[in-house]
């Protein structure tokens, strides 16, 4: 890449960081250049391959390696995955990508909101596993003589005002100490002034080693659980490549090389984290689209059969 184009990407991410009131104007001049610019997704590479850029730089996670996976089957063999080297919030990666310029897939969770403005491939990638929660607890006996959705709903339960989440535990109504600062939510919890705050299986370690110094414990009795999707997208008008992505997946469920995958990078840690053991606490998610294929349970994470009452 020469300086010029060196120079135009910094430029723009220069630019993406600035107040919204200059980017919502200027976001017109600066996506037809940096169009022309960047790999643009449908340029045959080597070998006459497509390539498909994914946000970021070369790496080696559970997404890049679920695309490998995908692309590898004789139906999406015509692509070949690439690093975009472009880091960005998502939300403007993900407009960047449908705008075709320099990136062509990312993953999210499933919203009304997003497939309205990008194309889904519909298939949970991380089998649900965003939606279950173990909680952040001042006192591991918090929970342990909790037997009922009602019981767990009379707490107080801490999250961010923002958060989906805060709006899914509202809806079954739970007792919602909603917070404008993050941070606040660990020295609540240290404080004793809420009494649990869920997080999901991915995270919940993560952050309580993140503040130690409050000495933070993670529950192990509950498992809240609520049905969650994430979807890898593409362009709203590249079919090709989400059918392609689609059909990749399938193949490497129906294979077992998905859950190989799978298990690599999560089956330590739900075991680590006791999952199969803990009380199972059902809520409903009003905010899941219609349409996310809950029926097929080979796609989901299988939860443990200890699934309390709504009521005592």
């Amino acid at each position: 890449m020469s300086v010029y184009i060196l120079a135009t990407v910094h430029a723009l991410s220069s630019f993406l960081s600035q107040p919204s009131r200059w980017r919502h104007w200027s976001v017109l001049l600066w996506l037809p250049l940096y169009s022309a610019l960047l790999p643009a997704q449908g340029i045959a590479q080597a070998g006459g391959k497509t390539a498909v850029h994914y946000p970021g730089h070369p790496r080696q996670d559970y997404y890049v390696e679920l695309l490998q996976l995908a692309l590898s089957y004789p139906c999406a063999a015509q692509y070949q995955l690439q690093a975009s080297g472009l880091d960005l919030p998502k939300k403007r990666a993900f407009d960047l990508m449908n705008a075709k310029a320099g990136i062509d897939i990312m993953y999210g969770s499933a919203s009304t909101e997003r497939l309205e403005h990008y194309q889904a491939v519909p298939f949970p990638i991380l089998r649900g596993l965003m939606g279950l929660r173990i909680a952040l607890v001042s006192d591991q006996s918090k929970l342990s003589q909790t037997h009922s959705v009602a019981a767990l709903a009379k707490l107080r339960v801490g999250q961010y005002i923002s958060w989906s989440d805060t709006a899914i535990l509202q809806a079954n109504r739970f007792n919602v100490e909603p917070v404008s600062d993050v941070e606040g939510l660990y020295k609540m919890l240290a404080l004793g002034r809420i009494d649990y705050f869920p997080r999901s299986v991915l995270e919940v370690l993560q952050n309580q080693a993140e503040h130690a110094e409050l000495n933070l414990q993670v529950d192990p009795h509950i498992l809240l659980y609520y049905p969650t999707a994430t979807y890898f997208y593409v362009a709203k008008d590249n079919s090709g490549l989400a059918e392609a992505l689609l059909c990749g997946l399938e193949k490497a469920q129906t294979d077992g090389a998905l859950n190989q995958l799978f298990e690599r990078y999560y089956g330590g840690l739900l075991q680590r984290l006791n999952v199969k053991q803990r009380r199972v606490f059902n809520l409903q998610n009003p905010l899941l689209p219609a349409d996310v294929p809950l029926h097929r349970q080979e796609l989901w994470y299988e939860l443990p059969n200890n699934k309390v009452p709504q009521h005592e």
